[in-house]
């Protein structure tokens, strides 16, 4: 009897522990650890002026959170000791990585000795609750962290899916952006969004931009804000797909797995003003039904003075929202306008585009033709625009061919017209019925294009016209907003 009473004190002091650890905030297991690992140097624990580590953690907090180091260049760079969201502009995190991750080195001898100075480093896994915890906005009271994932990919290995890094852009020629590491649970996926402020000193104008992504990437969507407002409207850190920045965004640069580069026509480029601030939207799926996935993301953005090219580079998608997909086996097939009534100048297309997920079986594009018939095709989605050859078949995702225009003969379209789009769906053993959604076993319906603008249009008479409903459902918004305007003319003929 006394060891069964001694066995269940044993069992409640274990279990009260538990909970205890349970409810402890993620920076209190941060602050832990560098008290651990700190506190013995003296330059840590309040002998010098340097943050010290043996300080209660509100205190501590507010040394260390949005703080400017006292190293003059990483101070000059703008990095904080942290900066929530962001695990490059954490000076505290790059002292401690031990060149264990190339982008989050520390610059020689400008920025000096890794951390602790002259002692271990970090293990693996405490080094990664510290970046966990600044890549979901280091915030002071909650726990944001799932400590058995990132200890178990750690002590039991996973899939490391990363493109093999590649240098920044060399200096006065553009900057390198980055974000990881994201871990995604086996069998599962997730969609992420974080804002990334490049904290440019000027405006530029960029003429290329090469993404280095995940094999295991759906999409990838570099998104602007345009204003430092619409950027204020959302947290700093990973946010999930219930904390969508569609409303707010515009000029989402698209690319999926591997490298992507786009290479801009002569004499255009994207303009990011200075206060910029992105919105990276990654959607990434873990297709091991038992090993932990941890993905990085690289960016080479490229720039160029100001005043260089001679136009913009714009982005412009049409989604269609209402498409519906019963689960009957038969392919469904939807009919779009794509267009802009109460546009002034021409549309000069580069880029020509569709996405659907894995229950699209075919895309189309036409010109739009005055009377709103059906006119030419532009773009057809059994073609392989990169290889030059009919494939039979629609590659669906992160597989759909993209069609570019000559540097010299851009597609020129009246954007009053603008295009018919066609997709069709086939849904077998998805949810009865598929509407649209974000993740893979939702569907999308989008066509998109990157253009420039070109000459005036001239008026447009009434017998140009089209009587049938003009659609405008542009995305994201507020680029173009979303109406429709329906007309009923005499017919004068």
């Amino acid at each position: 009897m006394k060891k069964l009473y001694f066995s269940l004190i044993v069992f409640l002091f274990a279990m009260y522990h538990s909970n205890l650890a349970a409810q402890t905030s993620t920076y209190s297991q941060v602050h832990h650890l560098l008290e651990t690992h700190c506190a013995g140097s003296s330059c840590h624990s309040g002998v010098t002026s340097t943050f010290n580590v043996t300080l209660n953690d509100s205190a501590f907090y507010t040394n260390i959170v949005n703080a400017t180091p006292v190293n003059p260049a990483a101070a000059a760079k703008g990095d904080k000791l942290i900066k929530p969201g962001s695990v490059v502009k954490s000076f505290l995190l790059r002292k401690l990585s031990h060149g264990m991750n190339v982008p989050l080195s520390l610059t020689q001898p400008q920025e000096g000795n890794y951390m602790p100075d002259g002692g271990q480093a970090l293990k693996d896994h405490e080094f990664e609750l510290i970046r966990q915890w600044i890549l979901r906005g280091a915030p002071k009271d909650s726990v944001v962290v799932d400590t058995a994932l990132i200890n178990t990919f750690y002590r039991d290995g996973g899939i490391t899916d990363a493109y093999p890094y590649q240098p920044a852009p060399a200096a006065g020629t553009g900057f390198q952006l980055y974000v990881g590491k994201v871990f995604v649970r086996p069998g599962t996926e997730e969609y992420y969004y974080i804002k990334y402020k490049p904290d440019l000193t000027s405006n530029v104008e960029i003429p290329r931009i090469i993404t280095y992504m995940p094999q295991s990437t759906h999409h990838f969507v570099i998104y602007k804000f345009p204003n430092p407002a619409a950027a204020n409207n959302y947290r700093e850190g990973l946010r999930g797909e219930d904390e969508t920045s569609h409303s707010d965004v515009a000029d989402g640069i698209g690319t999926g797995k591997g490298l992507w580069e786009y290479n801009l026509p002569q004499g255009t480029a994207y303009f990011w003003n200075q206060t910029t601030t992105l919105d990276l939207n990654l959607h990434i799926k873990n297709s091991s039904q038992d090993s932990i996935l941890a993905a990085d993301i690289l960016i080479n953005v490229y720039t160029q003075p100001v005043g260089t090219a001679q136009d913009y580079m714009l982005i412009a998608n049409f989604p269609v929202f209402t498409i519906s997909i019963p689960q009957d086996g038969q392919e469904h097939s939807f009919t779009e306008i794509a267009n802009h009534p109460e546009a002034t100048k021409y549309w000069k297309i580069w880029q020509l585009y569709s996405h659907t997920h894995k229950y699209g079986t075919d895309y189309d594009i036409f010109r739009r033709e005055a009377d709103g018939s059906m006119g030419a095709q532009e773009y057809e989605g059994w073609y392989s625009y990169e290889q030059d050859f009919m494939v039979g078949y629609y590659r669906n995702g992160v597989d759909v061919t993209f069609k570019y225009y000559p540097d010299d003969s851009l597609l020129t379209i009246d954007p009053r017209l603008g295009f018919l789009h066609r997709a069709k769906f086939r849904n077998t053993g998805g949810p009865n019925p598929v509407n649209w959604g974000l993740t893979s076993d939702e569907e999308m319906m989008v066509m998109g294009f990157q253009f420039i603008y070109g000459d005036d249009l001239p008026a447009l008479s009434v017998n140009d016209v089209t009587k049938e409903s003009i659609k405008l459902n542009m995305f994201p918004n507020p680029a173009y907003g979303s109406v429709s305007l329906n007309y009923a003319l005499e017919n004068t003929t």
